[in-house]
């Protein structure tokens, strides 16, 4: 019996997956491969599966959001590999123009310029600074030099 290599594991700065350079089409397993995903106290990333570990090189962060929706009164993300999350609290930090937020790790989410649009459909100025409001809540949002 032969050992089986493991692929190549990229995610790419828009959120794409790769397997051995070709973009992975699967929702599911890019659903799978995500939910499974660790960072160590390297700041690593891989895929923690069946006790193994599979390397996931990261061009800039591992989660990306396609769309912004409300449900229920209440911000919904939907991030490229298909899962749904609440907006988390925390500030909006944008990085060259590059719209970011922190669900699982600190700034590990980028936001599509048509999410960050929909957000900003909210967006109040107050002192100076920048808030996406939305009913009860406020996310600060902040430049990074």
């Amino acid at each position: 019996m032969s050992n089986l290599r493991a692929p190549e594991l990229f995610i790419d700065k828009n959120g794409l997956w790769f397997a051995d350079g070709l973009v992975m089409i699967r929702k599911e397993i890019v659903n799978l491969f995500a939910s499974n995903l660790k960072k160590d106290d390297l700041n690593n990333f891989n895929i923690e599966w069946q006790n193994q570990l599979y390397p996931v090189k990261v061009e800039d962060v591992p989660f990306f959001v396609q769309s912004v929706t409300v449900q229920a009164g209440q911000i919904i993300l939907q991030l490229y590999d298909g899962r749904k999350f609440p907006l988390p609290s925390g500030n909006i930090l944008i990085k060259n123009q590059i719209p970011y937020i922190s669900l699982f790790w600190p700034r590990d989410t980028k936001l599509s310029r048509s999410s960050y649009c929909e957000l900003c459909k909210n967006l109040i100025e107050r002192d100076g600074q920048y808030f996406i409001n939305y009913g009860e809540k406020e996310w600060l949002v902040e430049e990074l030099q």
